[in-house]
């Protein structure tokens, strides 16, 4: 049956994830305990206390409840699964029950009891059995006085409720009340539930065997494919849909879901309301193919693809099968099909033989003087040919031939034969790889590498959704990765890996391109970039000379809940990392990690600088984020995950890290584990780092920089809670409040969370956009934040090579941290005031109306750049900037103007063996 057709918009699909409500009692109770039920608003809310107070345990701020019979209860939540908290007493053996109530506190159900003693705070977990109930109630309570309580969490469900009223649907009316049905298409009028809006699907079969996940948000382009005959066509609170190319004289069962909520709180209501309709019996043709791609096929050599002609309902079919070309390099076979027969099936054998380097587009027209159809066919004239091979979770590696209409199974199958080039497309639905390519594991070996101008691409086809679901290998605990990426110039698009007995995909090779693909509850980091602690191990020789393991792009991805099991269980899985002897040249862009065992990012022992970009990371190194593992092994070791956001290197056993890393427009959040844990972690890192328009809050530490670096840099970075930062380059950035640890020049003080449209987890989780984009409510600035405006120019060097993270400015000045508040006049660039094009060239930005201006330079060799503001009488009135640079690297200084008075000023550049003088015109 030919694809059929739906014009609506496109995204992703993401999976359900729980919130958790928190409570470290550091503000809001009273210094004495009240004797009846008292409300007291905390920093979670308002709960109900009776013979509870505040107290101060080892510098901590807990619960204490001080008499028997005391309660501590909270607000009320909704879908509660599981809490955790710490406790102790003073003395031993004291009775601590847990409870809850269903009718505002009236009457309490005992969930679990607790023994509290003396010594250090224990940690307690218990199951709330809350999962489908509203408005719950959830209290301690006390059987002996002296009771220690801190660190409450309840992990409760966002998932949107139900709706109540299922929609409905008929065939749609015209206006003298004919049905809107034809051969090919009809239209469906929905007949509204009381939800927010409603998902629509399709079969061809007369039972409906399908039924949506809660949780999981379709959206995008459509039609998405389910499996063989049955697709989903719409997602969205339409009136009327229209689906189009349906074969004629054929009966479809359209299947409606009304839902409630968006991106991981989606709530189906099942079952579904069906609609048999059957299209008219009329004179139709129809291709299973509405674009015929060629793609890239060598001068004067015949590549053939072939088409599915179905024909129904004729009474007659003998008119030539007509080819629209301008230049005959398509060709059809046959060309003319003649029969007595009203409906048949018929393959087409169509070729294409380019005779330039150009790219083609024609169209085949199909035609009889009762019905017609088109196919666009598109092809390139290259130097080479390239293939297609397909894969699909009901492909054969035995049967198969690699065609999109006999497809193989296995990723390995179709890896093995492609060639520079070729594209590999994935159909949708999920696959579980069984071949062994080294005889023992089921790894998808990847060796073979494409070329610069011939890359080759594993790719979903037409936003269908590939989930390659390794789940065989975990149970064996012999750290089986899903993929091994060796090879160079591989793009792999829009793929989820999950399962996998290590690493989703460990990548070795260069020049690789990991885009919009997902990593999800794998044994090991998600996607992870390097070799092993001994580099000779790899067999490139004794150390990297950068070039393997280089110049890698992972972009637009998402890694979460990735957990390793050993000794050490959840130590060591990150949702990224780039670590242990990579290359040069290695970004992160647009990418997300949440919830993961140990660090969201971890650059620990590079070997060169690595490149994070408009990433967020928040989350990490929970236990109770893992407990699915317990599903899978039998866990017998304690939780170790460190639990930092993005760290940044690291020094210490093991070895050494190395290379100026880069952080721009990044966020880390909400990894408070400890008090020591870092949102952006140095880790004793000694080569030097750039944090660029950054945002950290909710983390042990928001900036942790304790080892003091000539070698670097912070500019427009923004800090809601604690910071150390030893010392290096630093201006206009922003802190909750000022410290004599951290940044002093041009500070902002006095921020916080209320400058933000939000900061939450649920917003930083939402779909993303149709182009890859991070969600666009997270992180804003409100119009009435002292950060706009505050900031400097610092653009990043990248958004040349990738347009879409070039940045427009708004207002007098930059904004401080990720994101521009869009409002207001635009504010250009400063202009060009002087420009050499010396080796070590220097150029100076500067508009009249700006209180800064911004030195850009790039020094042609590695040394010392020193940069020197001079009267006109020679005498030296600053010294702007003194530190190492490295060789091409490019620098961008911040300059205040603002105390200079109008006239004439000398700039003088030392870099390396060049010695600049640059002249500077203040006007004002």
């Amino acid at each position: 049956m030919k694809k059929l057709i739906c014009l609506l918009a496109c995204a992703l699909f993401l999976t359900a994830q729980a919130s958790d409500f928190k409570e470290d009692f550091s503000k809001g109770l009273p210094s004495s305990a009240p004797s009846s039920d008292t409300k007291v608003t905390l920093s979670s809310g308002e709960w109900l206390i009776n013979g509870v107070c505040a107290n101060t345990q080892n510098g901590n701020a807990v619960a204490r409840m001080n008499v028997a019979g005391a309660t501590l209860t909270t607000p009320p939540i909704s879908k509660a699964s599981s809490l955790s908290f710490s406790h102790k007493a003073s003395g031993n053996y004291k009775d601590l029950y847990v409870e809850k109530s269903l009718d505002a506190g009236k009457t309490w159900q005992l969930l679990q009891s607790f023994k509290s003693g003396s010594g250090a705070f224990v940690q307690a977990s218990a199951a709330l059995s809350a999962d489908d109930q509203q408005d719950v109630l959830f209290r301690f309570r006390c059987a002996a006085a002296t009771v220690y309580i801190d660190d409450v969490c309840i992990t409760y469900s966002t998932m949107a409720s139900a709706p109540t009223r299922q929609a409905s649907m008929r065939v749609a009316l015209r206006a003298d009340s004919s049905m809107m049905l034809s051969g090919n298409e009809v239209y469906l009028q929905m007949l509204k539930g009381d939800g927010d809006g409603r998902l629509l699907v399709c079969q061809k079969d007369t039972t409906h065997a399908w039924t949506p996940e809660d949780g999981t948000c379709y959206t995008g382009s459509f039609l998405k494919t389910i499996d063989d005959e049955k697709w989903i066509i719409s997602s969205n609170d339409a009136d009327t849909v229209k689906v189009s190319s349906l074969d004629a004289g054929e009966q479809y069962i359209f299947s409606v879901f009304e839902y409630n909520g968006d991106g991981n709180d989606r709530n189906y209501l099942t079952p579904a309301y069906s609609l048999a309709v059957k299209t008219l019996e009329v004179p139709s043709i129809t291709c299973n193919k509405a674009v015929l791609d060629f793609k890239n096929t060598k001068l004067a050599e015949t590549k053939k693809m072939t088409i599915k002609l179905k024909a129904k309902y004729l009474s007659q079919f003998s008119t030539p099968i007509t080819l629209t070309t301008a230049q005959e390099v398509f060709r059809v076979e046959p060309n003319t099909i003649s029969t007595e027969v009203a409906s048949f099936d018929s393959l087409l054998t169509i070729s294409f033989t380019p005779i330039d380097y150009q790219a083609y587009v024609d169209t085949l027209l199909i035609t009889t003087a009762e019905a017609s159809c088109r196919v666009i066919l598109k092809g390139q004239g290259a130097a080479n040919s390239n293939h297609s091979y397909f894969i699909s979770p009901q492909g054969s590696d035995s049967q198969g031939d690699g065609s999109i209409d006999a497809p193989w199974y296995n990723l390995q199958k179709a890896v093995d034969a492609a060639a520079p080039g070729d594209v590999i497309y994935c159909r949708g639905g999920e696959y579980f790889p069984d071949m062994m390519k080294d005889g023992s594991k089921t790894t998808v070996r990847i060796t073979t590498s494409g070329t610069a101008q011939q890359p080759i691409t594993i790719t979903a086809y037409e936003d269908e959704m590939p989930v390659m679901n390794f789940k065989s290998q975990q149970p064996k605990l012999d750290g089986q990765r899903g993929v091994l990426l060796t090879g160079d110039y591989w793009h792999i698009n829009g793929i989820h890996f999950t399962r996998a007995g290590d690493n989703a995909i460990k990548l070795e090779g260069s020049h690789n391109v990991i885009r919009s693909c997902t990593f999800s509850y794998n044994f090991d980091t998600g996607l992870q970039l390097g070799f092993g602690h001994d580099f000779s191990d790899s067999g490139h020789g004794s150390s990297n000379d950068g070039s393997w393991c280089a110049y890698n792009d992972i972009i637009d991805c998402d890694s979460y809940r990735n957990c390793d099991y050993d000794t050490n269980y959840g130590s060591d899985a990150d949702g990224f990392a780039c670590k242990m002897h990579n290359g040069k040249g290695n970004r992160f862009i647009r990418c997300r990690a949440w919830e993961n065992s140990d660090d969201a990012w971890d650059l620990y022992e590079t070997d060169y600088a690595v490149v994070l970009i408009e990433c967020w990371a928040w989350r990490s190194g929970k236990a109770e984020d893992h407990a699915w593992v317990r599903d899978v092994v039998a866990v017998s070791h304690g939780f170790s995950g460190n639990g930092n956001a993005i760290k940044m290197g690291g020094n210490g056993t093991g070895g050494s890290s190395k290379g100026k890393h880069e952080a721009w427009y990044c966020v880390a959040f909400n990894c408070d584990k400890s008090g020591s844990v870092k949102g952006f972690d140095q880790n004793s890192h000694s080569g030097g780092e750039k944090l660029v328009n950054c945002l950290a809050f909710g983390n042990g530490y928001d900036f942790m920089f304790e080892r003091a670096s000539a070698n670097s840099e912070y500019y427009n970075n923004v800090c809601l809670g604690r910071q150390e930062v030893a010392g290096g380059s630093e201006s206009h950035n922003a802190v909750g409040s000022a410290t004599d640890k951290g940044w002093k020049n041009h500070l902002i003080s006095g921020i916080s969370a209320s400058d933000y449209i939000s900061l939450s987890e649920e917003d930083a989780k939402a779909p993303r956009g149709e182009d890859g984009s991070l969600p666009k409510r997270f992180a804003r600035l409100k119009s009435t934040s002292k950060l706009v405006d505050a900031g400097i120019f610092q653009e990043s060097p990248y958004q040349d090579e990738f347009p879409f993270l070039s940045r427009q400015y708004y207002g007098a000045a930059p904004d401080i941290g990720p994101y521009e508040l869009e409002e207001g006049s635009l504010l250009h660039r400063p202009q060009v005031i002087f420009d050499t094009q010396a080796a070590d060239e220097a150029v100076l930005y500067y508009e009249s109306s700006a209180s800064q201006a911004s030195i850009h330079f790039t020094s042609k060799h590695a040394g010392r750049a020193v940069l020197q503001l001079y009267d006109m009488q020679g005498r030296c009135l600053s010294q702007i900037f003194d530190m190492p640079t490295a060789a091409m690297a490019i620098y961008d200084i911040p300059f205040a103007v603002s105390d200079l008075a109008p006239g004439t000023y000398l700039l003088r550049l030392r870099a390396a063996a060049s010695n600049k003088v640059l002249p500077l015109l203040i006007r004002k």
